[in-house]
């Protein structure tokens, strides 16, 4: 018996293939939710940098050396935050990463604030504003490479060498020699340096191992040396971190926090091929969204006046005078 029109119109639809879906639907969907994890695990890390940075601002405030528990929890929180910034840096912008881990301030201070039992002042309030409206329009101008690059072995090498110089001679000089302002920024700025490119180096070799996996080790055996740069830049970073937090939380971990990006950034602009949105005009609102945040940053830096009426939780103990908050 013949077969009749409807009945070989059902059996195409069901022999025909799957719709297919688009390349460049599934890319921007891949593309989405390696946003979206970019910058949980950038918040993560800034959470944890802040409590490290808090636990090695009481080590140093207390005279004691970097020893025992809480140089120990300062250890595993900065190595925690390294890793969940090396996840942001593997999805996301490197200019987008590094700004987000100015939060890193903004989170310290109002911890410190509470562990010190007092409340935060409005100027801190007015510095976090600045900082946080500073930031997003920063995220708002910058714009990713249009495709995906990353240094070579050699070049990120000497890009370490180039930084741990100039951050190893900006701590020898004789400015400021003693606990002083000066002395805590000197440190702090090379701290921030040495994290920046150990960022920058991060993102680098996690490009060449998505790439190629192991064996981009063997296609170029620089990058096992960045590698080894990478860790000595940290370690590094770590330790003038230590030494600027001896003239207080605030001034030092404000200029690490405005270092760090400010170096990085500059190698993702001029290096990596990031830009802004925008052309010339994303530029000016771009800069104008960085001095924004660096004079939130200030202003959360700067000491507390001597006369100044800090209003304090009764029965809470009066905050160390090394602390600019």
């Amino acid at each position: 018996m013949p077969r009749g029109g409807a009945h070989d119109v059902l059996e195409a639809l069901a022999t025909a293939p799957a719709p297919q879906e688009e390349p460049h639907a599934r890319s921007e969907g891949v593309r989405m939710n390696g946003g979206v994890l970019s910058l949980a695990a950038a918040l993560l890390s800034a959470v944890c940098y802040a409590t490290a940075a808090v636990a090695q601002e009481r080590t140093a405030a207390a005279g004691r050396k970097p020893t025992g528990g809480l140089w120990t929890l300062a250890l595993v929180l900065q190595a925690a935050g390294a890793g969940l910034h090396a996840v942001a840096l593997r999805y996301g912008s490197l200019t987008v990463v590094q700004a987000l881990g100015a939060l890193t301030l903004v989170l310290a201070l109002p911890l410190h604030a509470a562990l010190g039992r007092r409340r935060v002042r409005p100027r801190e309030w007015r510095g976090a504003a600045l900082t946080v409206l500073g930031l997003v329009t920063l995220l708002l101008c910058t714009a990713p490479p249009g495709t995906e690059r990353a240094l070579g072995g050699t070049e990120l090498v000497l890009l370490a060498a180039i930084t741990a110089a100039a951050a190893l001679a900006l701590t020898r000089l004789p400015w400021g020699a003693d606990r002083s302002v000066l002395r805590a920024l000197r440190f702090a700025t090379a701290a921030g340096a040495a994290f920046g490119i150990a960022s920058c180096l991060t993102q680098g070799l996690a490009v060449h191992l998505a790439a190629q996996g192991l064996g981009a080790a063997v296609d170029d055996p620089m990058l096992l040396v960045a590698a080894g740069c990478t860790g000595v830049l940290a370690i590094a970073g770590m330790v003038w971190s230590q030494e600027a937090y001896r003239g207080g939380l605030g001034v030092a971990l404000a200029a690490v926090t405005l270092a760090n990006p400010l170096v990085a950034g500059c190698v993702g602009v001029l290096l990596l091929g990031e830009g802004f949105r925008g052309g010339s005009v994303g530029l000016a609102v771009a800069l104008a969204g960085a001095l924004a945040a660096g004079r939130g940053v200030v202003v959360l830096s700067r000491p507390t006046p001597s006369g100044g009426r800090a209003r304090r939780v009764p029965g809470a103990r009066p905050a160390s005078p090394a602390v600019a908050d």
